[in-house]
């Protein structure tokens, strides 16, 4: 018991040593400083190693960094360099990973995009470069605007890079490498991220772009050319049986995936799947929905929760599918294009904890975000390519399109498209003497919490919302006295119409002369 509070108590010293510089300003920074410093004398270098983890090494550096007031030290060690603060040594640069974003294979041409990290204070020692079949190719790194802070202080530095490789038809092998202190030091580990279409999570795992191969072995990225469809279906075996072995349950999984393999070869005509919200339509996919019915020379779907209250409008226009049924999952992989007034969770992601079995597949379908709104300030932190990787963005006035371009959104011209939304196409003139009350949803007030029966996270509200000043305001509003009584003298009804993800929890807010919406 004795030891678990000690071990308590050090994380708490931790957290308050975090806080404080979270914290700082130009103000009072060497007071809060000097704070810092005595609070992690306290805590041994190893004990805070072993709380930040070393999936967080620029943190571990920049924190040690303040605790002993020191140089960095850099040794070079075999094929390496060893990071030494104080008598600590604290890892090897071989330790950082390189993240990648993106592949693609286009006319023999292999384009990599990611991004690499380091300590912010490794920025200006480091050089970054690629070895293709032993050949060095160097590599510019540019700003993304990703840098992990604490507080205002910058104590990680994310560059993007981009590479366009000509392949080789004999073979190809790809390493990373940092250069520090005039030492070649390769990197350790290649990290995919979301929109990666290869990985070496799961044994044998690959990618087919046509007629090439691809996969990442001992933390190479290799290419191979291909032409034998008897080595595919043996790639393929291979991955799905080393996924039985590991997990049995996995069966649906593989079956999914040869049923995917089987219907390409069938497939005739473009597939397009639509969706709103996972719960409920009445959005711009719907009216795309019902103007693609035009359109025979393309497959068109709309995705629904079969339990929504929308399910049977919506099958009346065309297409319907049941959310995560088996068609949903084998059309996720087999589309062209997702188009959905929303961008996130099961619009690009149905398959949840088992998306890396479909690593390879199901990022292959174009994204077109369709918004739900006009976006008015600056969203490129959740709307970022590297966050959504949309093909298509709708923007509705020139303000909102040029503004893509003034944020870190990293899209280019071709990608954001200036159309308005679909819905206002569909706008009448029945004048009403009625004020709209719509608020947006407050992302601080709610948290995300699985939920079995859907299948999806949920937004669910804090226990303190119907405290919180957000709550309080648009209580007072709807229930003014004088606004009510101005409204009625004048023959004005009032409407209140709250976010989506906040409606059910928020509609006793109203009063009986309010209309909810």
């Amino acid at each position: 018991m004795k030891l678990l509070e000690e071990i308590k108590d050090k994380e708490q010293q931790i957290e308050k040593a975090l806080s404080i510089i979270s914290n700082f300003n130009l103000l009072n920074r060497k007071k809060k400083k000097r704070r810092v410093k005595r609070i992690l004398s306290e805590i041994s270098d190893q004990e805070l190693i072993q709380y930040i983890g070393m999936q967080d090494l620029p943190k571990i550096i920049y924190l040690l960094l303040l605790k002993h007031s020191c140089e960095l030290q850099l040794i070079p060690i075999e094929n390496d360099v060893m990071i030494r603060i104080a008598k600590t040594n604290v890892a090897n640069m071989s330790y950082l990973a390189v993240y990648i974003h993106f592949i693609d294979i286009c006319d023999k041409i292999l384009k990599i995009e990611g991004n690499i990290s380091l300590p912010v204070i490794l920025t200006d020692k480091n050089t970054f470069f690629l070895r293709h079949n032993g050949r060095k190719i160097e590599i510019d790194l540019r700003e993304c605007g990703l840098d992990c802070k604490l507080g205002d202080n910058i104590y990680e530095k994310r560059s993007v890079f981009s590479v366009s490789i000509p392949l080789d038809s004999k073979g190809n092998e790809i390493e990373f490498f940092n250069c520090v202190e005039e030492k070649e030091c390769r990197y350790g580990k290649i990290n995919a991220l979301r929109f990666s279409p290869v990985a070496d999570c799961l044994e044998h795992q690959y990618s087919r772009f046509e007629d090439w191969m691809l996969c990442i072995e001992e933390n190479r990225l290799v290419c191979n050319e291909i032409r034998d469809e008897r080595i595919w279906k043996q790639a393929e075996q291979q991955f799905q049986e080393s996924c039985m072995r590991l997990n049995p349950q996995a069966s649906d999984m593989m079956e999914l995936r040869s049923a995917y393999w089987r219907s390409l070869q069938k497939k005739t005509k473009p597939i397009w799947i639509l969706m709103d919200r996972p719960d409920r339509a009445d959005d711009n996919a719907e009216i795309f929905f019902q103007y693609m019915q035009q359109h025979k020379e393309i497959d068109t779907y709309f995705i629904i929760d079969q339990n929504s209250r929308d399910f049977e409008r919506i099958a009346t226009i065309g297409k319907t599918i049941p959310l995560y049924s088996k068609e949903h999952l084998l059309l996720s992989l087999l589309a062209d294009y997702v188009i959905s007034s929303q961008c996130n969770g099961v619009v690009e992601n149905p398959f949840w904890e088992n998306a890396e079995y479909f690593r390879d597949l199901y990022h292959r379908p174009k994204l077109i975000f369709l918004q739900h709104g006009v976006i008015k300030d600056d969203m490129s932190q959740t709307l970022n390519r590297f966050h959504t990787n949309l093909t298509g963005f709708i923007t509705s006035t020139k303000a909102e399109y040029d503004s893509i371009f003034e944020y870190p959104y990293f899209y280019d011209k071709e990608n954001i498209w200036l159309t308005g939304l679909p819905v206002l196409d569909t706008l009448t003139d029945h004048s009403e003497k009625i004020i709209l009350i719509m608020p947006t949803w407050r992302k601080e007030l709610m948290h995300q919490e699985w939920d079995d029966a859907s299948k999806t996270m949920q937004w669910v509200p804090n226990k303190d919302m119907e405290q919180s000043e957000y709550y309080r305001i648009y209580f007072s509003l709807l229930h003014d006295r004088k606004l009510l009584n101005i409204c009625k003298k004048y023959g004005y009804r009032i409407a209140f119409k709250p976010h989506p993800l906040i409606e059910k929890y928020i509609g006793n807010i109203v009063g009986d002369e309010i209309m909810l919406f």
